[in-house]
């Protein structure tokens, strides 16, 4: 099993539950969409995967979703499997994923996460294309859940 602090440190510290919102945008600044969002982000000794994410968003009215994402230590970099396609690296400071999705590889996701030294807050920001054209952009600020 790889040491995760040591590879990916900021990955690393910002493990654990984190709650905020995300706000979708088009590329011209105008809100699609805003909820909550609450992850839990893990590294498990049990064999099962190297990474693991889970997802469960909260819209205003009471919609929910929740997905789960797993990821192994392959090629100096977490390697997305199952639900996304794509990776996880350390650059510098921050984090950065690229992923699409199974069923429609024309979306891809580039993704940046910086987590505050203290690991009490972070920030990401997802860039969505489809068929290499922007069409999206979230923003994600969360703060570190009890």
């Amino acid at each position: 099993m790889p040491n995760m602090k040591e590879l990916m440190p900021t990955l690393a510290r910002g493990g654990g539950r984190w709650s905020g919102t995300y706000t979708h945008t088009d590329p011209d600044g105008h809100v699609l969409d805003h909820h909550d969002v609450h992850t839990f982000s893990s590294f498990p000794t049990d064999g099962s995967s190297d990474y693991r994410l889970e997802t469960h968003n909260v819209w205003p009215g009471g919609k929910e979703s929740r997905a789960t994402h797993v990821a192994d230590w392959k090629n100096g970099q977490l390697e997305w499997r199952d639900t996304l396609v794509g990776w996880i690296r350390q650059v510098d400071d921050a984090i950065y994923l690229k992923f699409s999705f199974p069923g429609d590889a024309s979306i891809v996701v580039h993704e940046m996460i910086q987590v505050a030294k203290d690991g009490q807050s972070r920030a990401r920001t997802w860039h969505w294309f489809k068929d290499d054209r922007l069409f999206k952009i979230t923003l994600t600020k969360e703060k570190r859940a009890a």
